[in-house]
């Protein structure tokens, strides 16, 4: 809707639904169709037959073909691709990350016939209608090819273990016990996995030593200073006391005064899963929130 009502030489765009698919027609010298995806419209499926393991055979499809009753998607697919048919420049409008171009990828790729390799990309990193306008007015001439090769390769990698891995364990586990039950890991499951079971044993297992540390308050040219003692944690509470009274209102020396400089770099621009995570971290704001 926002790229709608930038790109619109009057900023009222017309919205049409076809099939329960949404998109805007904008008027800018010519017609322009903005059709939004719902997520990713492409997955990845096995071509293998059966469930045996090793499995290195597969390929790019519609998210319906794994999800068989996800009839929304092949709706969704066909009107893109219908509309697609009668269009004769096609843009890349999706987010500038790496999921946002395996989405717009794929589906310029497959709903669209190949028209991945004459597509142009808008690449913005706000909404705001300034920057939707000067993105659209300075296109790049083609698709990232490098946050697709990434993409693609993230998705297949993650394919790849998650099927194997988890035939294997699911195999494993049934010669084990004589009966069938899928166990489900992969390359980010697992070690997340092993991680949490690390650190609950860590937990369970912890015994409490108490230490001290000691911090002074010193007044330098009429302001005050917190200074650490250079011993750090002090597992003794006698020795901890006596460092205190042995340095108690005495007058100190300063021997060295270090100065740094350092280059901060900017943090990357939000993408969709960004500011959902930021803003629990720091407001609790829950994702549906942020989206509103």
């Amino acid at each position: 809707m926002r790229i709608a009502l930038a790109i619109d030489e009057n900023q009222n765009p017309k919205r049409v639904s076809e099939n329960g698919v949404p998109y805007y027609v904008a008027k800018r010298q010519k017609e322009i169709l903005i059709v939004p995806s719902l997520g990713h419209l492409y997955t990845i499926i096995g071509t293998q037959k059966g469930r045996n393991y090793p499995a290195f055979a597969y390929k790019w499809a519609p998210r319906y073909v794994a999800e068989k009753k996800n009839t929304r998607i092949r709706t969704w697919i066909q009107t893109i691709a219908r509309l697609a048919r009668n269009a004769d420049a096609f843009i890349d409008a999706c987010d500038y990350d790496i999921e946002g171009c395996i989405i717009g990828y794929c589906i310029l790729k497959y709903a669209c016939g190949n028209m991945d390799r004459i597509a142009k990309r808008m690449k913005y990193s706000t909404l705001t209608r300034q920057d939707l306008k000067k993105a659209y007015s300075r296109l790049l001439p083609h698709l990232d090819s490098s946050l697709i090769q990434a993409g693609c390769a993230r998705h297949e990698i993650d394919w790849l273990y998650g099927i194997n891995l988890s035939r294997a364990l699911t195999s494993a586990a049934k010669k084990w016990s004589g009966r069938y039950t899928t166990i489900s890991t992969g390359r980010v499951q697992g070690p997340t996995l092993k991680f949490v079971v690390a650190r609950e044993e860590a937990i369970k297992t912890f015994v409490p030593r108490p230490y001290w540390e000691i911090k002074a308050e010193v007044e330098i040219d009429g302001k005050i200073f917190v200074a650490k003692c250079a011993a750090g944690k002090i597992s003794n509470k006698s020795d901890a006391e006596s460092i205190v009274s042995a340095f108690r209102d005495k007058n100190g020396q300063i021997d060295e005064v270090e100065v740094r400089q350092f280059k901060q770099a900017l943090p990357f621009p939000f993408n969709l899963g960004t500011p959902q995570n930021e803003a629990y971290a720091v407001f609790k704001y829950t994702p549906q929130r942020v989206l509103n």
